[in-house]
Order: C-alpha cells, then structure tokens, then sequence
C-alpha cells in the first residue's frame, strides 16, 4: 500500500475523531480505520454495532467515511470501523469480488524472484 494512501487514512481518522465530533452534546464515536489487509487499498465496508454501509459507486472515501460516521452517530453508536475483516455474507461478497479484481493486476504484488541455491 502506498504511502500516500497511508497518510490519507490515517489523516481522515484523525478529523473524524476530532473534538467537534466527541465533544459537547452529541453522543461521543470512535472512528477506527483498518487498512492494509487483503486486497490492500481503501477500505470496502463500515460497521458500527450491527450495522454495516458500503460506499455507493463512485463514491470517494472522504464522502463515505464521514456519510457511515453520521449514521453511526444518529444510531448512537460509540464506534464506527472503516474496513477490516469481513464479518457478514455480504461483507464477504464484497471482499471477495474486490479480491479477485485484485489478483488481475501486478499493483503491489512482488515479482517472482528464482530462489536462492535452486537452480534449474
């Protein structure tokens, strides 16, 4: 994954935690995003509690993350997670597709490499 997206990520974790979130009245969301895991990139679902949002088609992160953050927050619900391991079916449909679309490109798959005293 590249740095770029890293810094991305990590950057809009911290405005969505940011205190005119937390604070005041409104009841206070932890927004926790997990990247790097298989496919690697952006992430693909949002859960909090028992629910789960996936970003509409063209939809940019940005957009996403904070449309999941304010339905997290009219449901009360104290922590929102970006991405991550799935955990339904649909999560797992989604994961899979994204996988596979994955697995046709050489982004961030090392080149095969002989290995080290086989010779052929």
């Amino acid at each position: 994954m590249s740095n770029e997206l890293t810094r991305r990520l990590e950057a809009l974790e911290r405005r969505l935690n940011a205190s005119e979130h937390r604070g005041g009245t409104s009841q206070p969301l932890r927004v926790v995003i997990v990247y790097g895991c298989l496919p690697p990139g952006l992430p693909l679902w949002a859960t909090a509690g028992s629910h789960e949002w996936f970003p509409d088609p063209g939809e940019e992160l940005e957009a996403f993350a904070v449309r999941a953050a304010a339905a997290a927050r009219a449901l009360k619900e104290p922590l929102l997670v970006l991405g991550g391991l799935p955990k339904t079916q649909a999560q797992n449909d989604v994961a899979l597709a994204a996988y596979d679309a994955w697995l046709l490109t050489d982004d961030g798959v090392p080149p095969v490499e002989p290995g080290r005293g086989i010779h052929a």
